[in-house]
Formats: C-alpha cells, structure tokens, sequence
C-alpha cells in the first residue's frame, strides 16, 4: 500500500474465491489480504491460500497504480497554485447549479386541433350587435350563434362549420351566409356582394 493511504477497493466477485474455502482456509485468505494491504510483506501461510490471492493482489496493485497517478497529479497542481481560478469553476463552487424544473402539461382532446389555438368564438351579445348594426333581425343573430354554438359541443373550443372546418372569422361567416334579405330588419336595400360566395353554414 502507499504510505498514508487508509483503504482499498474490495470488489465483489471475490466472493467466488472465498466461497470455494472452508470457513478455515477463508480466514486464512482474510488475515493475509489485511496484512498485505497493512504493507507487512506476509509469506502465504499455504498454497490454497496464495493460490486464491494471486487474483486479489493483482487488483489491488492495479488500483494502488491509478491512486499513485492521481495523487501526482493532485501534487504537481498543488504545486502550480491549485486548481485554476476560472470564472466558470468559482461560480460552480459559490453558487451550486439549482436542478432544472420541468412542468408538463399534455390535454389530450381527439377534435381539438392545433390551429385551433387563439379563435375565441363570440358571445351571444356580441353576434346580436355585430348583426343590428349591419341592419338584421335579433332572431337571426340568435340562429346563427346556436347554429355553431352546437358545433362547438364536441370540443368545447371552436365553432365548426357544415364540413367541419373551424369558423376562423364568425363575422365574414356572418356576412357570406346569415345575412339574407329575409333576416332584414327593415325593407331596407339587400347588398348583394355579401352573398356572391355561397357556402355551407
């Protein structure tokens, strides 16, 4: 062993060696491993017993070869000042990294989807005012928000229409389809151009 060094590695598979040994010989095998480790320079009382260290020894000197190399390596940067003073290696010691902190939130909803995101459908109030100031009925503002109101059941978020595209622009909708000369409030002239492009509600 090397002077000051106060332990050793011993490693598992050890257990094989000493499980083929009576307890006797085992114990033979254990007070000559710790003499050995304790630098007494023991004689194997027995050849069963240096037959079964000759294993051991070679692992414990193969270890005793990478604690030498690192204790030179701890001596000549001790001898250099130390461990360089890096700004990276101060704020490590200073200042432990706090683990990172992850949260997750996954809703899972098969007839959301994605582009669905940021279209709020109307209120009730908003759809009557969009049509009375446009000139139609308070009952066909109230269609029209049922209509797609009940499209919106199945995934609580967007309004769908007849194909089952998500209404992006309930008021283009509006124009386009909900507002016939019948829906008029008064007699008022019909603007055709609003419902050139016929589509499914």
């Amino acid at each position: 062993m090397a002077k000051d060094k106060k332990s050793f590695v011993a490693y598992c598979d050890w257990l094989e060696s000493f499980e083929e040994l009576t307890d006797e010989e085992a114990g033979k095998l254990a007070k000559h491993l710790f003499r050995y480790v304790n630098d007494l320079n023991p004689e194997p009382p027995d050849k069963i017993t240096k037959m079964c260290f000759i294993p051991i020894k070679q692992s414990l000197k193969r270890d005793l070869v990478k604690y030498e190399e690192r204790a030179d390596r701890a001596r000549e940067n001790g001898a250099k000042g130390g461990r360089p003073k890096t700004q990276k290696t101060q704020s490590v010691i200073s200042e432990p990294k706090k683990p990172d902190s992850v949260n997750v939130s996954v809703n899972v909803n098969d007839s959301v989807n994605v582009k669905d995101d940021g279209i709020k459908p109307p209120s009730l109030e908003e759809v009557i005012s969009y049509f009375d100031e446009n000139g139609y009925t308070k009952e066909s503002a109230t269609k029209m928000f049922e209509y797609y109101e009940e499209s919106r059941k199945p995934s609580g978020r967007v309004w769908k229409d007849g194909r089952g595209n998500t209404v992006k622009n309930w008021k283009q909708k509006a124009r386009s389809i909900w507002f016939k000369p019948d829906n008029l409030k008064s007699n008022q002239e019909y603007d055709f151009k609003n419902f050139e492009n016929v589509e499914y509600p």
